[in-house]
């Protein structure tokens, strides 16, 4: 199984391309977006290795809503044929979000799993694992000992995702996380973001031991009220993503908003 990384400095967000036997999945694709325009530059060139290494795309797989970049995944559907999978738990991201930015009918993916679905990757199985709090359709794709975690956690120093958005819990993201600590320690954990100074390459991925040992906010022996004080205090610090309207709305609907800046 080969695995490809792809950063969009941009936004500070990991694409993965992941091949076997000619049968390939990419996770959370993300289209440039700058000034109300949108650009298919960054995904065109996950689509030329497409191309080059002759695979064939089976699906395009969001972790979740992001909320600070827009998804390419309805491009790649478009220029490959693959089928888009989202969480089974979509319809509430949509319904919270539904009145504040007076959203247009949910987009149409083609599936919605679940903790029990499963996807073919050649000889090898796409696990589904449902790790919400972050938002309540947050989920973490488990390849054959490597894990794709979305913003659930970031580099160990940065800690965890917000729990802040509408439908977030920091209570939840507990369970969620502790959840995944569970995995075998060599489990290979890739990230959905990081923000590295110009002048440096993304931490892409790293032993989940690695997590487990040094995440600035949660260990396995940390409590569930430390985890949700920490939490908690760090997102009162925080601003909304500068896209979130923009993102939010595209990314449930795959049609940019009227009020777009």
């Amino acid at each position: 199984m080969k695995i490809q990384p792809f950063f969009h400095r941009e936004s500070g967000s990991l694409s993965y391309l992941i091949s076997h036997q000619n049968k390939a999945v990419i996770i959370d694709p993300v289209l440039d977006y700058k000034d109300g325009q949108i650009s298919t530059k960054h995904v065109d060139i996950i689509l030329s290795q497409v191309h080059i290494q002759g695979l064939e795309i089976n699906y395009v797989l969001d972790t979740h809503i992001h909320a600070d970049r827009l998804s390419a995944a309805q491009y790649v559907k478009d220029q490959t044929g693959a089928k888009t999978v989202i969480s089974h738990r979509i319809r509430e991201v949509y319904d919270q979000w539904q009145q504040p930015l007076a959203l247009e009918a949910l987009s149409e993916f083609d599936l919605f799993v679940d903790s029990t679905s499963q996807l073919p990757l050649g000889d090898k199985t796409i696990s589904v694992i449902e790790t919400p709090g972050h938002t309540p359709a947050c989920l973490t794709y488990h390849i054959d000992g490597h894990i794709f975690v979305g913003d659930t956690l970031f580099r160990p120093e940065k800690g965890t995702a917000r729990a802040d958005f509408p439908g977030g819990s920091a209570e939840t993201l507990y369970h969620s996380i502790q959840s995944l600590y569970n995995l075998d320690d060599k489990t290979q954990l890739h990230l959905g973001h990081d923000y590295p100074p110009a002048d440096e390459p993304a931490m892409v991925d790293m032993p989940l031991s690695v997590q487990k040992e040094l995440n600035a906010m949660i260990r396995p022996t940390t409590s569930l009220q430390e985890y949700v004080d920490i939490r908690l205090s760090r997102d009162k610090t925080l601003n909304n993503p500068k896209l979130l309207d923009v993102a939010v709305a595209f990314n449930l609907t795959f049609a940019l908003p009227v009020h777009q800046g």
